[in-house]
């Protein structure tokens, strides 16, 4: 279902998969103070190619459910590096190394990042090791899946 939301614009899909997310929340939510929902970026060439951020869409309704503000996807730029999906594991940590640039301040805010699917982690630990270097004070990760 998220390979057909994601890759091939079933985006009727969109309510169905947040609603699962909203469904099980991370158990740690109710219990962190946060300041703003972040989705994880996409490079301009991949926004381009796909016609829409997944988790910029998730992120929304996340963030209207918890009557949260959500970031503007352009503070963020992600540069383009090939996918992390056809990479080995070994590759994706030196791939998304450095690829993340902040355009507005983000400093002394509890951030929670929202994408769709996590794998190895590797993107989701750069982009949270870039925030924090540049003066975010708490960053929270919730992911629609997991694949195992």
């Amino acid at each position: 279902m998220l390979s057909a939301f994601k890759h091939q614009r079933q985006l009727a899909l969109l309510d169905t998969l947040a609603a699962l997310m909203l469904a099980q929340p991370p158990q740690w939510l109710e219990q962190v103070k946060i300041d703003a929902v972040l989705a994880m970026p996409l490079s301009r060439k991949r926004l381009f190619e796909r016609g829409f951020n997944q988790s910029q869409l998730l992120a929304t309704i996340i963030a209207r459910h918890y009557a949260l503000p959500v970031l503007r996807p352009d503070c963020v730029q992600r540069w383009y590096r090939p996918p992390q999906s056809t990479l080995k594991k070994s590759a994706r940590q030196r791939n998304v190394r450095g690829v993340f640039r902040f355009n507005q301040a983000v400093k002394k805010r509890n951030l929670l990042l929202i994408d769709d699917v996590v794998t190895t982690g590797a993107t989701i630990t750069e982009l949270a090791r870039a925030l924090k270097k540049s003066g975010v004070s708490r960053v929270y990760v919730w992911t629609l899946a997991h694949p195992e």
